[in-house]
């Protein structure tokens, strides 16, 4: 069982440029798509990556799209009364520094990413129209490929936290104030982030 264990670990490694050319990441300009959750929010996305450089193990990320934030605050009053969808539509872009290293079994890369988040808020969501946060997280990139070649298209999955310096307010919601659970000031895009997509390379 332990031999097992270490030529699994070797065959993911076990990846060599000079020969695996056809079948090696690719590296070039990537345009992407996905989903996310970031702790109780749902999101999706669009963004762009620079070249692989620095031995093809460094690139940057800039992502960007819209986030909806179950609004708690309109559950008090009936809809008549509230201004508060059950769902709040803000912004947010981030720019990645991401590491990665390339995996051979199959075709892919494990990569870490951190950098800068904004998130644009409305009025009626949150006192605070432009929050500034961060964003980190780990990923796992898998090609798509024949056995004879890697194609430029590769599905992606990333796990990690995010934090932003703003929460949907109390005095920001319209109607009657009543006491309740609900009504307390709620994080925005922060907490536990997952998110999962498709990412296309330009060239290799």
């Amino acid at each position: 069982m332990g031999g097992q264990v270490i030529l699994l670990l070797a065959a993911l490694a076990a990846f060599d440029p000079q020969i695996d050319t056809t079948l090696k990441p690719w590296s070039g300009v990537a345009i992407e798509a996905g989903v996310q959750r970031l702790h109780d929010d749902f999101g999706l996305t669009l963004g762009v990556s620079s070249p692989h450089f620095w031995h093809d193990r460094l690139s940057l990320r800039l992502v960007g799209g819209v986030g909806w934030f179950p609004d708690l605050r309109s559950l008090p009053m009936s809809a008549d009364e509230s201004e508060s969808g059950a769902w709040s539509t803000y912004g947010h872009t981030r720019l990645l520094l991401n590491y990665s290293v390339p995996i051979a079994l199959p075709t892919g890369r494990l990569y870490a990413s951190a950098g800068p988040s904004i998130a644009v808020l409305s009025s009626r969501l949150s006192s605070t129209r432009v929050a500034v946060g961060g964003f980190g997280l780990v990923g796992v990139e898998l090609f798509t490929g024949d056995g004879l070649q890697t194609f430029p298209a590769a599905f992606y999955l990333e796990v990690g936290g995010v934090a932003h310096a703003a929460s949907a307010d109390i005095e920001r919601r319209t109607g009657i104030p009543q006491t309740s659970d609900a009504t307390v000031d709620r994080p925005i895009a922060t907490g536990f982030a997952v998110q999962g997509g498709l990412r296309f390379y330009l060239w290799r």
